[in-house]
């Protein structure tokens, strides 16, 4: 059995939709993969029993090698039984097709070192068999004799193995991809989309032979695009930049009009979708509206249902599409081509320091900022993608977020300008070998990074550096310092997944929050999940729930403690805590209280099997936070010298010692409902 749990599997996916989440999502696809494993036949795998017409199922192995990568991109491990025997039987067939061929050259890109050779074999099979004049292959061995001829179809798939097969280390002479680019450029149509007729100027682009067109130009900029002459580089960037245009004009995510299946299409949509950063196509959300249809038509009550086919495409859709966004770039304006890649080359550095699958998104100031915070961090390059009006940067600051900006001398003022006016009350400083981004991963020296910090977290990270040297070598002292950067502000390994879902407060019951000289005030928005209420702590009198929070010990005073008891005197529950967990403010506040008045602080048994989870507690071993309490005759204080606030906002951090969400969600509203 696969190492995915499908002990939920009648509740994965419904003839009516569920709410559509990151639970959903990983349940469709428990559902579909075990499905797929119940197909499996000893002797033929995924074969169908009679010979079939099906424009991939009529190649042997066609089925059996899709079925394969999927299961593989789903988790399977090798030594899973039915993938054991697939990859025995696919080792077998001696009369490939390019389908056939190409697909399992990508399930050797995924392989262990062992089956290095097959990958290399394969490669080679490919390059022989590929028509340098047509820039594709045929259906087996003899390639097409022009390039209007040609299946685009087969140059995708073709691309999709050599990309896989380059990004596993196999050499890959430039004149391959050249012809890739030169084929797909000379038959792009003059609105930017392509057709399967390449060779009739009247027969009109479609969504699918569009996207298959992408993915192959995608591949060469990603392998050649920074080798090209300006000239060449110009016209592939242009040809790409056309393409993702026609598409947001012409494309629809829940239909294709290319002449294959659905899945198929949206197969190729994502592979073109992730590459390009586009979190929408035709101002339409790609994977939300591929996933809703994967459920409607594959996902019955109790098991999913459809072609071996098309549940393979389907299972690859939502495994590679549901992947965390590892960052998202703020551009003037989507669909234009990084000529650097800068974003994608830092995403793919830093999956690999992790092994952890990660994307990378474009946005722009007119999304929301929930998509924003679909990443751990916002990164901007470009100073013509800064807003003229920073509310929405400010904002996003506010509930959580982490801005990190490159560039040059030049730009690099710009963007200090725009962090002071974000930051009016942080001093901007220049960080020293010792911060996270300097040593968290990999130790980094003289790389130019200031930060403006307000005492609780890095709101924004500015290095003063050329993105070109990122691009240079993935050893260069910048590429280890936004990889330490990205995994740093994702906690190490808490990289939110495309869809995932926010937690909820049960409680109804109205949260105050205590006004004081101190920090009172910080990572406010966090506690906006329950209604709440603030005011001077010398105006308040008996409430339910009392939060007193400081962010260094220097806030605690013996005037705030006095406070404090006479709120608990009175019948009110006081929690009093360390917003950021390192500066010992409510600790700090405790020792006051008992130099006060005679009472004794005990664990609170209630809470004393959650642990502080954040990166930093678990990097620093200081997971037992060990919450006290206090009783009075009418009320109670509790002590919590870690965050809980910071963590409401369910956005990742370094630097933060405390609670995630959901422990700090149910103490606020276990307190609130005793």
């Amino acid at each position: 059995m696969s190492i995915i749990l499908s002990a939920v599997l009648s509740t994965a996916c419904a003839t009516v939709a569920p709410t559509l989440n990151d639970e959903t999502i990983t349940n469709a696809i428990a559902m579909i993969a075990d499905e797929l494993e119940s197909r499996h036949n000893n002797k033929h795998c995924w074969e169908p029993e009679e010979p079939s017409s099906g424009w991939l199922t009529k190649y042997q192995g066609g089925t059996t090698a899709l079925t394969t990568l999927a299961l593989l991109s789903a988790g399977y491990s090798i030594n899973t039984p039915c993938i054991n025997a697939s990859l025995t039987y696919l080792e077998e067939i001696e009369h490939l097709s390019t389908y056939v061929l190409a697909t399992r050259t990508s399930i050797w890109a995924t392989m262990p070192e062992r089956y290095k050779k097959n990958l290399k074999d394969d490669t080679k099979q490919l390059l022989r068999t590929m028509g340098l004049r047509a820039g594709s292959w045929g259906n087996y061995d003899t390639p097409p004799s022009t390039k209007t001829s040609a299946s685009p179809l087969n140059r995708e798939f073709g691309m999709i193995a050599l990309r896989d097969a380059s990004r596993s280390g196999v050499s890959i002479a430039k004149k391959y991809w050249l012809s890739l680019a030169n084929a797909t450029l000379l038959t792009q149509h003059k609105n930017g989309g392509w057709s399967y007729d390449q060779g009739k100027v009247s027969t009109s682009p479609t969504s699918n032979m569009t996207v298959a067109a992408l993915n192959c130009l995608l591949g060469v900029d990603e392998m050649e695009g920074s080798s090209l002459p300006k000239k060449d580089a110009q016209w592939l960037h242009n040809a790409i930049e056309q393409g993702i245009s026609w598409l947001n004009k012409h494309a629809k995510t829940t239909k294709n009009v290319g002449g294959t299946t659905l899945m198929s299409y949206l197969y190729g949509l994502e592979r073109a979708a992730m590459s390009c950063g586009l979190a929408e196509i035709h101002k339409r959300d790609w994977f939300l509206d591929g996933a809703k249809a994967i459920l409607k038509t594959h996902c019955g009550v109790r098991k999913a249902k459809g072609s071996t086919v098309n549940l393979s495409f389907a299972l690859l859709f939502l495994s590679r599409g549901r992947v965390p966004i590892a960052l998202c770039e703020l551009a003037s304006s989507k669909g234009v081509v990084d000529p650097l890649r800068t974003s994608e080359i830092i995403t793919h550095r830093v999956s690999q320091q992790t092994e952890q699958p990660l994307s990378w998104q474009i946005v722009t100031n007119n999304e929301t900022i929930e998509a924003w915070k679909s990443a751990p961090l916002l990164f901007i390059q470009d100073t013509d993608a800064l807003p003229t009006d920073t509310t929405k940067l400010k904002q996003y600051l506010d509930e959580g977020g982490l801005i990190v900006m490159l560039g040059t001398a030049k730009n690099a003022k710009v963007f200090a300008e725009v962090a002071d006016t974000l930051c009016p009350n942080e001093t901007a400083e220049k960080i020293s070998d010792e911060h996270w981004s300097h040593s968290l991963l990999h130790t980094i020296k003289s790389v130019n990074v200031t930060a403006w910090n307000d005492g609780i977290r890095d709101l924004i990270l500015l290095v003063k550096h050329s993105p070109k040297k990122l691009v240079s070598s993935e050893k260069s002292t910048l590429s280890k310092l936004l990889v330490n950067i990205c995994c740093g502000v994702a906690e190490l390994d808490r990289w939110k997944a495309r869809l995932a879902s926010n937690t909820f407060a049960a409680s109804r019951k109205t949260l105050w929050v205590a006004e004081h000289d101190g920090n009172w005030d910080a990572e406010l928005r966090g506690v906006q999940k329950w209604r709440y209420k603030t005011a001077p702590i010398t105006e308040l009198k008996k409430k339910n729930l009392i939060l007193v929070g400081g962010a260094h010990s220097r806030e605690a005073t013996g005037t705030l403690a006095k406070e404090v008891i006479r709120l608990a005197q009175h019948g009110s529950t006081v929690l009093v805590e360390s917003i950021g967990g390192r500066h010992a403010f409510a600790s700090s506040l405790q020792k006051m209280i008992e130099a006060e008045i005679d009472v004794t602080f005990k664990e609170a048994k209630q809470f004393s099997e959650l642990r502080a989870l954040r990166g930093w507690s678990i990097k620093n071993r200081n997971t037992n936070v060990s919450p006290l309490v206090a009783s009075l005759p009418k009320g109670r204080m509790y002590i919590f010298d870690c965050d809980l606030r910071n963590g409401l906002l369910e956005q990742t951090c370094w630097g933060v010692h405390g609670y995630t969400a959901d422990s700090a969600v149910h103490i606020i509203d276990t307190l609130l409902e005793e």
